[in-house]
């Protein structure tokens, strides 16, 4: 009985062994079952917020008020705004892969037509691929601008925003316009080219006279922190009434 109880003892080792060798690769399966589950739970999630009525999420999250009416989804709808523009937008499964909320976006109207591509995730906001013409009808959005008749070829490669920069990449030509504000002197501006650089962790747009004389006219930094520094050359001045075009005219202030 002795030889036979010491016959076990090395069988009895190899289970316990074997028992010790299987707990690693249950715990690697439960691990698996659990990482699919919350995949999958992301994934359901995502799909019911992304196909929430977009009306639903106007009336949750608040619109500007040039946004008139708003209908489809957030993966899919589009939005009537002042002046008869109509921006749509579409979902891109693209975006997704790369850990981004993205949509094709489509802004049309009397004298504008724009397509760009949105991204956002937690890290970042963007435009990407900006191309078009914009009208003065896109320009009435803007609160108090001065209705103009000029018309903005655009292509904007890039702009990003994040907590640590802002990044700018394009141009924008404007050609020569006339403005006529309500109550005030016609004012006529020559042919406009818009450049937007980046340095250091700032946006830059250039604005610069596309003329002969090529002249400045001002220029515009934007800090991930918000705040914009703004300076006005003494040609653009000129065309401004009210504003001293002896030197530049520096503003500063912060984005709500």
């Amino acid at each position: 009985m002795q030889k036979e109880a010491k016959q076990m003892l090395p069988d009895q080792k190899e289970i316990a062994v074997d028992r010790v060798a299987r707990r690693p690769a249950r715990g690697r399966q439960i691990a698996s079952i659990i990482g699919l589950s919350l995949v999958a739970l992301l994934f359901f999630g995502g799909t019911v917020v992304l196909n929430l009525p977009a009306a639903t999420m106007a009336r949750m999250t608040g619109m500007p008020p040039q946004v008139r009416t708003v209908s489809g989804s957030l993966w899919s709808g589009r939005a009537l705004l002042d002046g008869g523009l109509v921006l749509t937008w579409q979902g891109t499964w693209s975006n997704l892969w790369r850990g981004q909320i993205g949509a094709d976006l489509n802004l049309t109207g009397e004298g504008t037509l724009l397509k760009a591509n949105a991204f956002a995730s937690p890290w970042q906001l963007g435009l990407g691929d900006v191309s078009g013409r914009a009208g003065a009808d896109l320009l009435a959005l803007v609160p108090d601008a001065s209705p103009c008749d000029g018309q903005a070829v655009v292509d904007i490669k890039r702009v990003t925003w994040s907590r640590n920069r802002v990044t700018s990449q394009g141009q924008v030509h404007i050609s020569e316009s006339n403005c006529q504000a309500p109550g005030r002197t016609a004012l006529k501006t020559p042919p406009l080219d818009l450049v937007l650089t980046s340095e250091g962790a700032d946006a830059v747009a250039t604005l610069t006279a596309n003329d002969i004389a090529k002249s400045q006219m001002g220029q515009m930094r934007l800090g991930p922190d918000g705040w914009v520094k703004l300076r006005v050359e003494p040609a653009a001045a000129q065309l401004m009434p009210g504003l001293p075009d002896s030197g530049p005219t520096l503003l500063e202030f912060q984005l709500n």
